[in-house]
């Protein structure tokens, strides 16, 4: 097995907000989201939650100074970067430039130019008759090209989101998120998210805010590309963005899609289309050619244009995925045969490695071998290596570069990527005292990559219905990652190896009996012949809801598996628990060529639920749902019920949309008063009898006729108790009335509720009223001592037997013989009997419903 360690994400057990799902909820405070405010705010997630861009330093002087120049009609320069967040920032100032009268050109460095500023940029544009620039996704580090623009007295603003690590250069404004003397206090932004708000700030100045949103599609892209966390702002700008991209006004980027994406318009577009199809293909021209190519395909209106330069970057795209596998390959073999997985760093480099894609192969090592990894290109002529690091978790690498900035000819970057150029000969050095530095500042246990779990889940949770609310917390992305579960005692089936190169492998994962086709995981061909000789297997893995045929299906993506620990295999209180807190209703779909009525019930069969329509059978629930449905009705005596919510016609079928909601209904042809209590019994607890106090409570009714009030304390099944007596009377014709302002919800279906006393029903249950008077024909449940002593008071007296060890539901999982009120009624029933054989049973509170 690889390598990792399993994390599993620290949580409560119950939250009280009724809006979400406790796994939901689970998950979002994973992500420190713990109110009903802050949950609402990043799910709704709109612009008018964007920060003040006024509230960056320098803003309001450098938008003061752009209108200036445009009442000049003076030329701006837009000086960018050649990556996509370097190319979507310029082409969102260019285009948002020229919108409001800007006159406006760009620069956009080639690669061999170097990342940032340069001097022989700067000398061309002021050549050209520029003075005035503004830099985008670069600048902040640029203290000496700033010093040479100030030179030729040129005017700079620096946009930038990169750290600080030395004095602010001396330009005219430096806008930047993580200045320390910015009321604007997310530190997070892009590039372009930087440049965006300029934009907003401009275009708010000018009263016409509402004209700027149309550009966060090209925001989004490059936020995207640029890996930052997608909180807060970039949140706000990646989810309204990849909207707009479905309806984009550019008409480059709408050729680009046409050509990439069958179903352009209708798509509904994700961060992995923007991070993984859309932004490469920007970033193709950046690292092989002229990524100037990108901001005029971003920028052009010319449908021919547009057309050969979607066509250009895209072949530029498949270019760059070939060498960069070349590469890879030649890497991971050096990896092998000198067994460089051995050291505490991954270096490696060679005359014929691409600067262009060394990074993303950087990336790739770190994948298969988790070690930091450094990937050079080495240029004889210039007698020096260029190249770019990637990092683990826990381990700094530019703090790494710091203690040793002597050896580079220049250097940059952040805690997990940085790239550096060093001479030739300081290459074996570099790599001997990386080497030294990690052994001595880093524990070895970061070696072990990190799997970090959201949730154990059961099966039945890989549903529509699951799938869909998870699906709140797109945009998915760093900083929000795709929830990651796991699942354990797993089986497996049809493993195979995948793909052009035989790298994937897919198989079918089978739990409870219960199959699910063709899951997935990614580079995994070194893992086949482990999961091979491991027949039960516990996997981490992603959930995806896609469409095949316009049919739902749910995928699983696997992120890593481990062998089951046999001797740790707990009961199946976890799965019981899982199903017994299932909240309804559940929406899901089911597929039918069939027009239906109103009237569709549900049916189980060997397993599986179907869909009727006048006895006749019109479709069937997919597996998840059905053991979710079949188990409860099995161990928890549920029925369901089923509402359309809508009918969607397709070409193959109508998909039709239901909730399903708990069934609550009563039915007894049984005509004699015991015969009646012996069917609601087992309606409500099956083979378990009542306990003491719930018979005395019910002779005191129905045998002695008498008003009965009774003083209850916690856990002893007045629920029960009120759900029998309610269904006794609307089993006879009679009407109920629950009365009380904390009314259980357990008893909400059984009767009707109010507050106070309605007049006209034949019988009144009252919970926690502590009244003088009651009317005759009621039972009342009081936690403290009536005021009324004229009714039959019942006090509840009962006995633990030592046998019974009540303890934490936790404290119960890994137990043979165990008590919750959460497990089947068969399995209650058993355990009461063993209760009174004598055996040891490990209970939560609520077993003393059982005495």
């Amino acid at each position: 097995m690889r390598n990792t360690r399993w994390i599993y994400k620290e949580n409560k057990k119950n939250y009280t907000i009724k809006k979400y799902s406790q796994d939901m909820l689970s998950i979002l405070e994973s992500r420190g989201l713990t109110t009903e405010e802050q949950i609402e705010k990043f799910i709704e997630c709109s612009t008018s939650d964007l920060r003040n861009p006024f509230d960056l330093a320098d803003m309001e002087k450098a938008v003061n100074f752009i209108l200036e120049k445009r009442e000049k009609k003076e030329t701006i320069w837009i000086y960018g970067d050649y990556d996509v967040d370097g190319i979507t920032s310029t082409s969102l100032l260019y285009l948002g430039f020229k919108e409001i009268g800007i006159n406006t050109e760009y620069y956009i460095p080639l690669r061999d130019e170097g990342y940032g500023l340069n001097k022989n940029a700067i000398k061309e544009i002021k050549d050209a008759g520029g003075d005035t620039v503004i830099t985008v996704d670069c600048g902040i580090s640029s203290l000496e090209e700033i010093d040479y623009a100030n030179e030729l007295r040129m005017n700079m603003i620096i946009t930038d989101h990169h750290e600080i690590n030395n004095e602010l250069p001396k330009a005219y404004c430096v806008i930047n998120c993580k200045r320390e003397d910015n009321k604007y206090d997310f530190k997070s932004l892009a590039g372009v998210g930087t440049a965006f708000m300029l934009l907003l700030a401009l275009y708010r100045k000018l009263n016409i805010e509402d004209s700027v949103y149309k550009y966060l599609d090209i925001a989004a892209i490059g936020t995207v590309a640029d890996i930052v966390p997608l909180v807060e702002d970039n949140r706000i700008i990646v989810k309204q963005g990849l909207k707009q991209l479905r309806k984009t006004k550019w008409n480059g980027l709408n050729t680009l899609l046409r050509k990439i994406f069958p179903d352009f318009r209708e798509k509904e577009y994700d961060t992995y289309d923007v991070g993984f199809i859309i932004a490469p293909v920007f970033n193709a021209a950046g690292r092989l050619e002229d990524a100037k190519m990108g901001v005029e395909l971003f920028t052009s209106d010319n449908n021919k244009v547009c057309d050969e330069l979607s066509y250009a970057l895209m072949e530029k795209n498949a270019e760059r995925k070939n060498i960069q596998s070349d590469i890879y390959e030649s890497v991971v073999d050096e990896i092998e045969r000198k067994k460089l997985y051995e050291k505490n760093i991954i270096v490696a480099a060679e005359e014929n490695f691409h600067h262009g894609v060394i990074g993303i192969v950087a990336s790739k090592i770190i994948d298969r071998y988790y070690k930091p990894a450094v990937i050079m290109e080495i240029k004889k002529n210039e007698g020096i290596a260029t190249a770019s690091c990637r990092s683990i978790e826990g381990f700094n690498i530019i703090e790494a570069l710091n203690s040793m900035k002597e050896l580079f000819v220049k250097y940059g970057g952040h805690a997990g990527a940085a790239g550096f150029s060093i001479p030739i000969e300081n290459i074996e050095i570099f790599t001997e005292r990386m080497d030294k530095y990690i052994e001595e500042n880093m524990d070895k246990s970061y070696f072990m990559k990190p799997v970090k779990i959201d949730k154990e889940v059961q099966l039945q949770k890989i549903s529509y219905d699951f799938l869909e609310e998870i699906s709140k917390l797109k945009p998915f992305g760093f900083g929000n990652p795709i929830p990651l579960f796991s699942m354990k005692n797993c089986s497996h089936s049809n493993l195979r190896k995948i793909g052009k190169d035989q790298s994937h492998i897919m198989m079918n994962i089978i739990k409870n009996g219960v199959e699910i086709k063709n899951c997935i995981w990614f580079g995994a061909e070194d893992m086949f012949q482990d999961i091979d000789k491991n027949p039960v297997l516990d996997i981490a893995f992603k959930l995806k809801l896609e469409i095949f045929k316009n049919r739902y299906q749910y995928k699983i993506y696997i992120e890593d598996v481990k062998k089951t620990d046999t001797e740790k295999i707990r009961n199946t209180f976890e799965e019981d628990l899982e199903l017994y807190n299932t909240k309804f209703p559940i929406e899901t779909v089911f597929y039918t060529r069939r027009k239906i009525s109103e009237n569709i019930k549900l049916i189980y069969s060997e397993g599986m639920v179907f869909v009727t329509d006048k006895k006749i059978t019109i479709g069937e629930l997919d597996a998840p749902v059905s053991y979710l449905l079949t188990s409860l009705h099995e161990k928890y005596n549920y029925n369901f019920k089923i509402e359309v919510s809508k009918i969607v016609l397709t070409d193959e079928n109508y998909n039709v949309h239901i909730k399903i909601k708990r069934d609550y209904n009563f039915e007894c042809f049984k005509i004699k008063a015991n015969e009646v209590f012996i069917e609601i019994k087992k309606f409500l607890i099956g083979e378990l009898p009542y306990n003491s106090f719930q018979k005395k409570i019910l002779s005191g009714i129905f045998k002695n006729r008498k008003a009965v009030t009774a003083v209850y304390e916690e856990n002893r099944g007045i629920g029960v108790t009120a759900k029998t007596v309610a269904l006794y009377f609307k089993t006879a014709g009679k009407k109920v009335l629950f009365v009380g302002k904390n009314i259980p919800d357990e008893i909400k279906y059984f009767g009707d509720i109010s507050e106070e006393i309605i007049k006209d029903y034949d019988f009144y249950i009252f919970f926690n009223e502590n009244l003088e008077t009651y009317p005759d024909n009621s039972l009342v449940f009081l936690n403290e001592e009536p005021l009324n002593k004229e009714r039959e008071i019942i006090r509840d007296s009962y006995k633990i037997p030592e046998n019974v060890i009540i303890t934490s539901e936790e404290n119960i999982f890994f137990k043979e013989n165990i008590w919750s009120k959460k497990i089947s009624l068969k399995k209650r029933y058993e355990m009461l009997e063993k209760i009174k054989a004598g055996e040891t049973v490990y209970a939560s509170e609520d077993v003393k419903e059982i005495f």
